[in-house]
């Protein structure tokens, strides 16, 4: 009997230990799961900065200002050395000053509100907070928040892009494509709840600790690019343009160092900002390129040993081609040219002549060597890769137009590229945008370097080159491109631009591409001007913001004068032509030869 009572007592005794020691600490724990609350600490987002470190895009400090309606009643200051409750009213006139509200706004927030959480005021620097929380009122707290800010405002903003303020994350630009490199990841804090469902004083704790986003550095220059805005601005404003896009590429890197467009937007003001205008037009918009097209037509020409630089051209004052009868934008009767002559005066149906010796398949090639139809491998948000249709779909009047730069469409990246590819000699090196992400320790991790692709040879690039100087030549289409005491190599272009939304051609593209000093350019700038009100050709419309950006970047760099070129060409023919003649292309000639 004895042992069976001892037996008993022995489970009660471990069950009571159980409880006691075991189930006592479950207990606690689940106690302590239900009065504890996480919250999410968010990271700083990194900082977006020039080629140089100028800071475009950054994070500061802010505050979130709540309050406790049920609380600020409390509110207690001395007076004559005695505490005395001063309650709602003086709480609303202590605060308002220093939150840049109306004392009758706060008075309502701390009287009406149905909850026990109200937010005051968002984004409040630190000093503001710090003077708030030092009144003392009862029911008053902050959460710690950031605000994301750009100094260069809208120099910068269709490039560097904006934050969603609902989101906190990239909405378009570099801080949409970048956007997880730049945010970082957010971390958590566990805090304990009282009863009454405020979190105990004191009682934070890290859980997960933030990670911060890492800088970026971009390959603009924000001075050039502020240039470029400003001078762009004033054009597109002064001759009642649609839009306009300056873009700056060093030639023999690639590196974008400046691409404006306007109209722009500031990412400061997002309210305010016309959706339009929060893309990128030098990626984004797509449209056919017109003369300066002719780049390309002329270089593939030159590399497949159908004409030199001096090759005469008999340019008629009509051409039937396709079912259609072409012409050039100037009438003229018979003209005696060159091949150079053909770019310097722009001749539609000089490159009409020259380009259809070319087999479509073979000048399609070049066309997407130089990078005509696909993306840049910069991966800009909305970035276009324009349109290019295969060689077999050049039929009809379309087999001829693409040769002078209609029919197909491209970005202004793409075709600035173009002439990059002529300005280097003959390689192409794809366009950045991005130098490099900054790590932990401070250093910049450079973006890996593009590959470069030879598509034209050398001999064909300079020839080509010197060929284009006689654009800014006396019997040139740019004069107003020039520039005293440099040689200056570059190609106008006025273009149709076709309207989507009407389904049919509605105002004009006028172009300037070009660089300078010819012989060992630094830089090619691009100007495209969108459907201008005043005028139409890409010389006296986008020649002048060449001009200006060009002399900036000349000057800038301490550039010293063009040297006298080696090579002698000639506009027009120093002997008559004849159709007879087979080195001579003529429309008799392209007829012998079932063209």
């Amino acid at each position: 009997m004895f042992v069976a009572v001892l037996f008993v007592f022995t489970i009660f005794a471990a069950q009571l230990l159980r409880i006691q020691a075991f189930d006592a600490a479950a207990t606690q724990a689940a106690a302590m799961s239900k009065r504890s609350v996480k919250s999410i600490t968010p990271a700083m987002r990194g900082q977006i900065l020039d080629t140089n470190g100028q800071v475009l895009a950054d994070s500061v400090e802010r505050y979130t200002i709540a309050a406790d309606p049920q609380a600020v009643p409390a509110y207690t200051v001395k007076v004559d050395g005695q505490p005395e409750v001063v309650g709602v009213s003086r709480a609303a006139a202590d605060l308002a000053p220093l939150l840049g509200m109306d004392v009758s706004e706060l008075t309502t927030l701390f009287t009406r509100a149905k909850t026990r959480y109200v937010v005051v005021k968002k984004d409040v620097n630190p000093a503001v907070w710090r003077q708030a929380r030092a009144l003392g009122i009862p029911g008053i707290s902050a959460t710690k928040t950031a605000e994301r800010i750009y100094p260069t405002s809208m120099a910068l903003g269709q490039i560097v892009g904006f934050v969603t303020p609902a989101t906190q994350k990239g909405g378009g630009g570099i801080e949409l494509m970048l956007d997880k490199t730049l945010a970082g990841s957010p971390g958590t804090m566990i805090a304990e709840r009282a009863r009454d469902g405020y979190i105990i004083p004191g009682s934070q704790r890290v859980d997960t600790p933030a990670v911060n986003g890492r800088d970026v550095r971009l390959t603009i220059d924000a001075d050039l690019q502020w240039y470029a805005q400003n001078a762009l601005a004033k054009q597109v404003t002064a001759v009642g343009a649609e839009s306009g896009t300056a873009v700056v590429i060093e030639v023999a890197t690639g590196k974008i160092r400046a691409a404006a467009s306007y109209p722009t937007f500031d990412p400061n003001d997002l309210a305010h900002a016309d959706p339009k205008a929060m893309g990128n037009y030098a990626f984004n918009d797509a449209f056919e390129p017109g003369s300066t097209g002719k780049l390309m037509t002329m270089a593939t020409a030159l590399e497949q040993k159908v004409v030199t630089p001096d090759t005469g051209v008999i340019v008629p004052s009509r051409l039937p081609r396709g079912g259609e009868r072409f012409k050039d934008n100037e009438p003229h009767g018979v003209e005696d040219m060159t091949a150079t002559g053909v770019i310097a005066k722009s001749s539609n149906m000089g490159t009409i002549l020259i380009g259809e010796r070319v087999p479509p398949p073979v000048m399609d090639s070049y066309y997407r060597k130089f990078g005509i139809g696909e993306r840049t491998p910069v991966g800009f948000p909305g970035e276009s890769r324009g349109q290019l249709a295969a060689a077999s779909d050049w039929t009809g009047s379309r087999r001829y137009t693409v040769l002078f730069g209609q029919g197909y469409s491209v970005t202004a990246i793409q075709q600035a590229g173009v002439f990059q590819t002529i300005a280097n000699k003959g390689v192409r090196v794809p366009p950045t945008l991005v130098e490099g992400t900054v790590n932990d320790s401070g250093t910049l991790v450079p973006t890996p370097a593009p590959t470069p692709v030879r598509v034209v040879s050398e001999d064909t690039a300079v020839k080509l080159s010197r060929m284009m100087e006689e654009v800014t030549g006396e019997n040139g289409t740019a004069s107003a491109a020039r520039i005293k005491g440099y040689r200056v190599a570059g190609k106008t272009g006025t273009a149709d631009r076709y309207d989507e939304k009407l389904g049919r051609y509605n105002g004009f593209t006028a172009s300037f591409i070009g660089y300078a000093p010819a012989e060992n350019p630094k830089y090619v700038v691009a100007v495209f001007i969108q459907k201008p009100s005043a005028g139409m050709f890409g010389g006296a419309l986008a020649g002048p913001v060449f001009n200006q950006v060009m002399t900036y970047l000349l000057e800038r760099d301490n550039t010293p004068p063009s040297t006298k070129s080696t090579l002698d060409y000639h506009v027009w023919s120093k002997v008559p032509l004849s159709d007879s003649d087979p080195k001579v292309i003529s429309d008799a000639q392209a007829r012998r030869d079932g063209l």
